[in-house]
């Protein structure tokens, strides 16, 4: 009985192992023409929001003042910072109180988390490295200006750094894996806005002399393979030979220096990921602060996975799923754009908390198939730009003005995920970001020309006479043949056929619930349509509607 106990035990022992082998973790796959985000066998839509930088750094805080908080703005998806000087006191003296705390509140909240790896640097400077780290320069070397000043930021170029770094980001993946049964955990985000300042490249001795080496093959390599692809700027730095120095490749100039910073931010940040994903392959991303018009490398933060860098840091750190921007200043559907790749699957991990995040959900959602979208600070009261002020929170007598959009626009596209994951990845779906300057659009979907307009544009609301417009989003989705529903707010479209001796009319307009997406609430086919002439979505409404053209 002893013996066939112990077989039995190894037997269920074995089973078990095989059971936790076989699940299906988080993961990205190619959809079409775009990207899904698959969790537990479905694809998942990020109505996502990130936490303040101090926000995740006690238990309390985040019971008070963050899982409701997020709750009542309908975001299935926290972005969590983890703080390295935090979980890792003392060296290899490891402390995951508020790691299995996030994993247990957004398990308990029904939120996917999506941890924030704040380790060698946070925003460029190495703020959260712990204290033991801080002290000992020598053991772990800084970068340094171009005047040789040593800056608060941990040296890419030192094996001390990265080893340092490494084992306590294994430790953390090691302790997700351990304790995360349910899938909350669905991404990791690796380091966070990776950049030099306040110079293009660190000029330390150490880096010195790897500038003066030459360009690793893996590289050139990889620039001569997509040639053809490149972004307009690195064609033009690259001189299209294979071999020598970076300035004998790229020139002498500050452009060069901030490839070269790129490069060795790519590399170190795919040995990190590349460790944590050994131990649990979950996806990961880098995202990146922007770099401002006018300004030259180390005036902005260098070296980060920029727009006209992407393709270093694609060949430097090859096990990272993704590049994704942090939007806070510029034209929206530039940086959209610019991050829209064949081989980048395309998130918003960071947008300013604003008037035009919700309207910019949608149309991130709709035009580019976004796995999702994330204002920043989302769980304070006033958080239209940083630094957030921290403990005014969401209140129901709050809901006003900037602080509805994001709840508004989550909300829609809850409703209608089914219709945006079947058609995510196909040319059915569309989407529309309109305002003051860009009052219209025209695209062609579903066998029509279809002209979209800012409600203000009708002149019938009370804002149309005011300077500035609120910003309107949309999306358009072909459901079936002359069939379309479309989601969002302050719209107005108008049809044209393509073939021009037929003329497009609206057969029927069905206004949809936005409690369930589902239910049909009024057929609008009288003014609310001005009699067949357009559909219309009211600015400062945020609606559903079904409808079907013909062609007479």
């Amino acid at each position: 009985m002893k013996n066939y106990t112990i077989i039995l035990l190894f037997v269920f022992s074995v089973l078990s192992g095989i059971n936790i082998t076989a699940q299906n973790f988080p993961k990205i796959i190619k959809h079409g023409n775009a990207y899904q985000l698959i969790i537990n066998d479905k694809p998942f839509i990020m109505r996502a929001g990130e936490l303040g930088n101090s926000n995740a750094s006690t238990v309390n805080y985040m019971k008070k003042c963050v899982w409701e908080n997020l709750k009542k703005q309908n975001i299935n998806t926290a972005l969590v910072p983890v703080y390295w000087d935090l979980i890792e006191p003392e060296e290899n003296n490891f402390d995951f109180t508020l790691v299995k705390a996030a994993i247990s509140g957004g398990e308990k909240n029904n939120i996917k988390i999506v941890f924030l790896w704040f380790g060698a640097w946070k925003n460029s400077m190495s703020c959260y490295v712990p204290s033991w780290i801080k002290k000992d320069v020598k053991r772990f070397p800084r970068v340094e200006s171009k005047e040789g000043i040593k800056q608060e930021i941990l040296s890419p170029y030192s094996q001390e750094n990265l080893k340092a770094d490494k084992k306590a980001f294994c430790k953390l993946m090691e302790f997700i894996k351990q304790n995360d049964k349910n899938q909350t955990v669905i991404m990791v985000q690796v380091e966070n806005e990776i950049a030099m300042l306040p110079s293009a490249r660190d000029y330390s001795k150490t880096a010195t002399l790897v500038f003066k080496n030459e360009v690793p093959a893996a590289l050139t390599d990889y620039l001569s393979k997509h040639k053809n692809t490149l972004t307009d700027s690195l064609k033009k730095y690259w001189s299209g030979e294979n071999s020598g120095s970076w300035e004998k490749l790229f020139g002498q100039s500050i452009y060069a220096e901030e490839i070269f910073s790129a490069w060795s931010f790519a590399v170190y940040t795919n040995e990190i990921a590349k460790a944590g994903k050994k131990v649990y392959n979950l996806p990961m991303y880098a995202n990146c602060a922007l770099n401002r018009p006018g300004k030259k490398p180390g005036e902005y933060p260098s070296g980060g996975p920029l727009p006209h860098l992407i393709d270093i840091w694609k060949a430097g750190a090859p096990c990272l799923e993704m590049l994704s921007p942090d939007i806070y200043f510029g034209d929206f559907k530039k940086w959209t754009k610019s991050y829209f790749r064949d081989d980048n699957p395309f998130f918003i991990p960071e947008h300013q908390y604003d008037a035009t995040a919700g309207a910019k959900a949608l149309y991130a959602i709709g035009e580019y198939h976004a796995l999702g979208f994330s204002p920043f600070s989302v769980e304070t009261k006033q958080a239209a730009f940083m630094p957030p002020v921290l403990g005014a929170t969401f209140e129901e007598k709050t809901q006003k003005g900037n602080l509805t959009e994001i709840p508004n626009a989550y909300n829609l596209i809850k409703c209608v995920e089914n219709e945006i994951t079947t058609f995510n990845g196909t040319d059915k779906m569309r989407g529309f970001l309109l305002d003051t300057i860009n009052q219209r659009d025209t695209i062609i979907l579903g066998g029509y020309e279809i002209i979209a307009k800012h409600d203000n544009l009708l002149g019938w609301s009370a804002q149309s006479k005011q300077p500035g417009w609120r910003t309107s989003g949309a999306i358009l989705i072909n459901t079936d043949k002359d069939e379309f529903m479309l989601i969002g707010t302050g719209i107005v479209l108008n049809f044209k056929s393509l073939n021009k001796k037929n003329n497009a009319g609206i057969l029927e307009i069905k206004e949809i619930s936005t409690e369930d997406g589902k239910t049909i609430i009024r057929y609008l086919n009288g003014d609310e349509s001005h009699q067949g002439r357009h559909v219309r979505i009211t600015d400062g409404e945020w609606g559903i509607q079904k409808f079907k053209l013909y062609e007479y």
